[in-house]
């Protein structure tokens, strides 16, 4: 790979910054006004400070720095930057692979292959950061799919979210998690941040890779919300579309955009839909700490709303996908509008 990317000439700014103006269309068509942008390199996130000073940036960004040496020495340095689109106050790590890759490390050998998968650091080497990060204001998420994964995650953050300290760590799908340790994302106050389409996506194949018991632990999002009391809901665009609507369907029919399988995917933890519309608005905005600018339509708060040309909290489920964007609003601004 390095081969190849090395000798692709760098991109031209004002090309990026035109780049960055689709994506933005894109987002606000179907209804995003705030995104959270995920590992991001010092110098995509500079762009970004580039892209909100020429007052271009019309979405919200809540901006999570890809965490290496480098940046984590520069950036708590430098600070929080809290700007009114655009906020860099958390650090995104990855623990390990993906499911469907048997790369997400497991606790037993997958069901199908003699792997338990791999961690992409050491326990160690988490720690080490975890700790770093531990003593500056920075918010920590983690990627994190498998259950062994997961544990040693939840273990490490324990470590410094002792005395009922709450920072507002994230684990980032907190795909696979053990029936032991369901527990600790209430006990350490750790946000469950999930993306209901994985669900879905991977229900053809996921019982291939983890086997009918193991199956129970995985996409368990009403146990989770059971357990911490809310859940952050969100896409993982590009492995998944950045429609909020297709996160919201997954999330309380567990079908795809067929309707397959009939009855819905592992049904016992559905989540209803005043619990998926609180993940996608005020639980999204808490878990980005902005739940007192944003996250609900209140006296005092920013008017950043969506029009629909349906009410997603009546109709069919197999309606919910095709419910179209009439209006996307953000500080009272009208930012898209359907011709």
């Amino acid at each position: 790979m390095d081969l190849v990317s090395h000798q692709i000439p760098e991109a031209e700014e004002s090309a990026i910054l035109r780049t960055l103006k689709v994506a933005q269309d894109s987002l606000l068509s179907v209804g995003l006004t705030t995104i959270v942008d995920a590992g991001l390199s010092h110098i995509q996130l500079e762009m970004l400070k580039n892209f909100y000073k020429r007052d271009e940036l019309k979405i919200r960004d809540y901006a999570m720095v890809a965490t290496n040496p480098e940046n984590v020495s520069h950036y708590l340095k430098e600070g929080i930057y809290d700007a009114d689109r655009l906020t860099i106050r958390s650090f995104k790590l990855l623990a390990d692979g993906a499911l469907g890759s048997r790369g997400a490390c497991l606790l037993a050998h997958y069901h199908d292959a003699p792997t338990k998968g791999f961690l992409l650091h050491s326990p160690s080497a988490f720690d080490t950061v975890i700790r770093q990060l531990a003593n500056s204001p920075f918010q920590v998420n983690t990627h994190a799919i498998g259950d062994s994964a997961n544990r040693i995650i939840l273990d490490t953050y324990g470590k410094y979210l002792k005395d009922n300290i709450n920072r507002r760590w994230r684990i980032e799908h907190a795909q696979i998690i053990a029936p032991g340790d369901f527990h600790k994302f209430r006990q350490f106050h750790i946000i469950p941040s999930v993306q209901p389409t994985h669900a879905t996506s991977d229900m053809y194949w996921a019982k291939d890779r983890l086997g009918e018991e193991r199956l129970k632990g995985a996409y368990a999002y009403k146990n989770l919300l059971e357990e911490y009391g809310m859940l952050a809901l969100g896409s993982d665009f590009p492995v998944e579309h950045f429609n909020p609507l297709y996160g919201f369907h997954a999330a309380v029919a567990r079908v795809d955009a067929q309707g397959f399988p009939q009855g819905g995917f592992q049904m016992e933890n559905a989540i209803s839909r005043e619990q998926a519309l609180r993940g996608m608005t005020i639980w999204a905005a808490y878990s980005c700490f902005q739940e007192k600018q944003r996250g609900s339509i209140e006296k005092g708060k920013d008017a950043d709303f969506v029009i629909l040309d349906k009410d997603i909290m009546q109709i069919p489920n197999q309606e919910l996908r095709g419910t179209k964007i009439i209006r996307t609003v953000i500080a009272g601004e009208s930012v898209f509008m359907r011709k």
